[in-house]
């Protein structure tokens, strides 16, 4: 059995980049039917300050967040 992702590697390295469509698709991802399904907001513990979840998006964004003492 071939991996999906080589494959799709593969033809990306032909063609060009992937559509949004064809990266969900090959890791499995769905989007919401209903946008208000996005204003759960289960993606992040209630006990997590906002300043968690921004330094969380920095770090995974490859950025050293610097804060003032």
């Amino acid at each position: 059995m071939k991996d999906p992702n080589v494959e799709l590697a593969l033809k990306y390295a032909r063609e060009g980049h992937p559509s949004v469509e064809e990266l969900a698709a090959t890791q499995g991802v769905t989007f919401p039917q209903d946008v208000r399904e996005l204003m759960n907001g289960n993606f992040w513990p209630e006990e997590e300050s906002i300043d968690d979840f921004l330094a969380f998006l920095d770090e995974s964004r490859g950025r050293k967040r610097i804060t003032s003492t």
